[in-house]
């Protein structure tokens, strides 16, 4: 094969993305497929979301406002707004007030998890059980930079209620979720709340940890769940302050009433907590509105004002209107700064600070159908700001021709504290701070890699990439006041390969040799990257396309035709977070690729109608068959499409039913040819891969494999784990024994399992005799327990049952035969029946005035005499077999309520010992 070659120049241009604060928040999805944008600085409508939702949503973006994902805590959309990869079925819900938050994890700058809130009760979809708070982890550098939900990381259920309580069992949650950087400022807080509870997970480099910070908080709340299965307190939002400091809750109900009766509306609260940042304690509970129906809060950027949404209804719960407060967190007395910012027919929506610093509010009017289309959210301008100084304005934000509804989406609420900005992140290049507001005399920045600074703007360059944590410190009056941090992540890029041509097969378009054809772009990604994951790949037309893309989002679709034989490109290596790159060239160049005709491949049945395939084995026998080069190597695919260009390959292990997939081959990196592959299931035996035994010991030695049922087993091969590989093995003691069976043709098999028990005798460990009179019923204990035993009373030949308890026995003296059921051998044990009282009461009124023995009519029990004692051992009466009985007194004095022993003593020198009650 000749592959076509062309000179080009290298170019290589390092250079850097000045980042703006805060743009993680940069990019909303709301509503019914609404959307905003604040990247330009001025709120812009987003036509593309996908998402339909009444109430819950989040996103998150990069630092630079590249959006990254959204979710409206049941499917997870890419920054494609195609569905990520595993990102379905999230046990978020739509109508749950917060249903997902999205927190980065720390130290791992690709990596984020989706914490998600399900629905608190059946109202809406009584047949789905309720699955409470969970969370899943993304990885970014997966899907070619769009992100997946990594595989067996999704929907790890986090416990945010008491499993004991059968209640809090079913509900396991409220409606309510929100998030903070930690006080460490390397780690963050997720908080949700439940009941008279709030629960911080703690998450770090290492992880959730999914033990929670328990906080019991001082109001005593109603029970949570109503007679018709409604979480009552489930509803409205809940924020942390951006400083870490505060948490505001709203309750939107909090009295146990039956939903359909009036009145059931104007039972709602706000409470105010302090939150530590440091140990997650939510504490100091104070009510600051009350009689209400609140539902939306939110903190203004400094953290000093608090604003509420609370709808109004009549005593018949029709909305009269919705109020927007305000409270002053300064002042000693939240709750009397109160002030109405606004009062209309919108119903009570979220709140949500923006990175403009500005608070937007959603919510619709319930005039002229506005629930069903309403295109404007509103806006709190200056929102620290006191009282009738707010600058507010309704409905002003058109998201037309999209819907706004109740809900908004939260993020992480650290993200709008603004203590200080830093900017240019590439290793080698100066990083620049700056602090917010002038509300200082000095500074001191800790750069935390060991450096200081005490210049009011310092620049920093760090040796090597990474994450630092640093520090601002800013003193008033010469005293400091509390530092303020910041987690930062220096990209090293290293430079991008050089001189790579990517080649492709020139053979499917009906023109073959014309140097043009359908090119997987990403497959130069692992030559340019040097196969570093972390990394990602733009491809550009021209040099002036990738320089104008600063924001890095315009690159070529991976899926490329050229438009000229030998055509270059431009590849963009860059961070996924797309602050620092490289730039490189590559040449298109296409070769005559080779039909292959690979055959048929056999797989064993593993169940369902598939099989398992070893794409690995199956490759060298191709390799061998074919007499391909050693350098030639196969990958397969699912479509046809994919085999051409080199997409979406299978994994060497797999499980597919009978059918075609497709084959591409490659020499060095180049393609070599295509062709397909017929899989064909074999049938494999129908053996039991579980087998427990229970034997005694005298069943011992044991042959193992004898009964598998192979017709032909010359055509296995045998692995045992004990080493031996003949069709059968002798074990002489229990344990577990594991053969794996193998198809000597097709290379797969089974493994079964041999578990071998002992079962020893049993043990009759108590005989317990509950008398009634004449006669009694009587329970044979064993260990082991009765599941595997018989017994037979007074007969060693039977009948025997599995009951251990036998019934109405006479009194005398009996015998009671065990044995195991397979056969292990027979034990017995001789016990005496004798009936007496479990209790008399002394009254007079004829009725179980005295205690003593039943009479029996057995002469081998002929009674001596009868001793009764206390529960100290003190003999009280000496009875004669044939006298009244005891009657409860000692000494003339009536003894006291209480058990009391007695022992029989009989003629041929046994004895019988018991208690009994004495009732007054």
């Amino acid at each position: 094969m000749k592959l076509r070659s062309c000179l080009f120049i290298f170019i290589l241009v390092f250079f850097a993305i000045e980042a703006e604060a805060q743009k993680e928040a940069s990019n909303w999805y709301f509503g019914d497929q609404a959307g905003l944008s604040f990247n330009s600085g001025t709120p812009t409508p987003l036509l593309n979301g996908e998402l339909q939702t009444v109430e819950g949503s989040t996103s998150i973006s990069d630092r630079n406002g590249n959006l990254l994902l959204y979710t409206d805590g049941s499917t997870v959309y890419n920054r494609s707004h195609d569905v990520m990869r595993n990102g379905e079925n999230l046990k978020g819900h739509v109508s749950s007030t917060q249903s997902a938050i999205v927190v980065p994890r720390p130290g791992n700058p690709n990596r984020y998890f989706i914490f998600t809130v399900d629905k608190p009760d059946y109202y809406l979809s009584p047949e789905d059980p309720l699955e409470g708070v969970n969370y899943s982890e993304v990885d970014m550098t997966l899907s070619n930079g769009r992100g997946a939900v990594i595989e067996g990381r999704k929907n790890i259920h986090l416990v945010t209620y008491n499993p004991s309580d059968p209640l809090e069992n079913e509900f396991k949650n409220s409606e309510k979720i929100s998030a903070v950087i930690g006080g460490d400022c390397i780690s963050y807080w997720v908080v949700t709340q439940f009941g008279n509870k709030f629960y911080s997970f703690r998450i770090s480099s290492a992880g959730v940890e999914t033990s929670p910070v328990v906080s019991v908080i001082s109001n005593n709340f109603p029970p949570v769940i109503n007679e018709i299965g409604v979480n009552i307190t489930a509803g409205g939002y809940l924020k942390i302050s951006p400083d870490g400091k505060k948490i505001a809750a709203a309750y939107s109900n909090t009295a146990l009433q039956n939903s359909g009766m009036n009145g059931t509306k104007k039972n709602g609260k706000v409470f105010l907590y302090d939150f530590d940042d440091v140990t997650g304690k939510v504490s100091n509970e104070e009510l600051i509105l009350e009689n209400s129906y609140p539902y939306g809060v939110e903190f203004s950027p400094e953290s000093s004002k608090l604003y509420v949404t609370a709808n109004n209804y009549n005593e018949n719960d029709v909305l009269d209107n919705s109020e927007l407060y305000q409270f002053n967190l300064e002042s000693g007395n939240t709750a009397n700064t109160r002030t109405v910012i606004h009062s209309f027919r919108n119903v009570a929506g979220a709140l949500q600070l923006a990175i403009d610093g500005k608070i937007y509010r959603a919510g619709y009017p319930t005039d002229d159908g506005g629930y069903l289309h309403h295109n404007f959210l509103s806006i709190i301008h200056e929102p620290e700001n006191a009282g009738n100084n707010v600058d507010y304005s309704h409905n002003s934000i058109d998201v037309s021709p999209n819907d706004v509804k109740l809900g908004l989406p939260p993020f992480v609420q650290s993200l709008f504290n603004n203590s200080f900005e830093a900017e240019d992140f590439c290793l080698g290049e100066p990083t620049r701070f700056t602090p917010s507001g002038n509300n200082y005399d000095t500074v001191e920045w800790d750069f935390g890699d060991g450096n200081f600074s005490s210049e009011e703007t310092p620049s920093h360059t760090y040796d090597a990439p990474g994450s630092y944590t640093v520090s601002l410190t800013k003193f008033i009056n010469n005293l400091p006041q509390d530092p303020v941090c910041k987690e930062i992540t220096i990209i090293g890029i290293p430079e991008a390969a050089q001189d790579y041509v990517l080649t492709q097969c020139d053979a499917r378009d009906g023109i073959p040799d014309d140097g043009l054809t359908d090119f997987n772009l990403q497959l130069a990604r692992n030559y340019l990257t040097g196969n570093n994951n972390n990394l990602r790949v733009l491809f550009y037309e021209t040099e002036r396309d990738a320089m104008l893309d600063n924001l890095n989002r315009e690159g070529l679709d991976d899926l490329y035709r050229n438009t000229s034989p030998n055509q270059e490109l431009v590849a963009k290596v860059t961070g996924f977070d797309d602050e620092c790159t490289s730039l490189t060239k590559i040449q298109l160049a296409t070769s005559e690729g080779v039909v292959l005709d690979a055959g048929t491949a056999r797989g064993c049945d593993i169940g369902n109608g598939e099989a398992e395939f070893n794409l690995t084995n199956i490759e060298e026998s191709i390799r061998a068959n074919l007499n391909l080069d050693e350098n030639v190597n196969l990958t397969f695919h699912r479509d046809e499409d994919d085999a051409v260009l080199g997409a979406n390959p299978l994994p060497d292990i797999y499980n597919s039913e009978a059918g075609i997939i497709y084959v591409k081959a490659y020499k060095e990196d180049v393609c070599y040819g295509y062709g397909s592959l017929d899989l064909e299931i074999v049938t494999f035996p129908d053996i039991q891969q579980n087998n427990i035994l229970e034997l005694c010991s005298s069943q011992f030695p044991l042959l193992l494999g004898k009964n598998l049922g192979l017709n032909n087993p010359e055509d296995f091969s045998f692995e045992w784990s004990t080493g031996e590989t003949t069709t059968t093995i002798e074990i002489n003691e229990p344990g577990n024994y594991n053969l794996n069976l193998i198809n000597n043709s097709f290379g797969c098999g089974r493994t079964i399992n041999f578990s071998v028990q002992e079962v020893g005798a049993a043990e009759i460990s108590d005989i317990q005799v509950d008398n009634n009179g004449a006669v009694s019923n009587v329970t044979i204990v064993t260990t082991p327990d009765s599941s595997n035993l018989t017994f037979s009373l007074d007969n060693i030949n039977g009948p025997y049952q599995s009951n251990p308890q036998f019934r109405n026995v006479p009194g005398g003296k009996h015998t009671v035969y065990v044995q195991v059921e397979n056969g292990c051998g027979i034990i017995e044990q001789e016990f005496t029946v004798f009936g007496f009282p479990n209790f008399f009461t002394p009254n007079n009124d004829g009725y179980n005035d005295s205690w003593k023995p039943y009479d029996i009519d057995n002469n081998e029990f002929t009674i001596r005499n009868i001793h009764i004692f206390d529960r100290y051992g003190k003999v009280l009466k000496q009875l004669s077999p044939d006298g009244a009985g005891w009657d409860g007194n000692f000494n003339g004095r009536p003894m006291p309520s209480d058990d009391y022993w007695f022992s029989i003593y009989f003629e041929d020198g046994t004895e019988i010992k018991g208690h009994f009650t004495l009732k007054r």
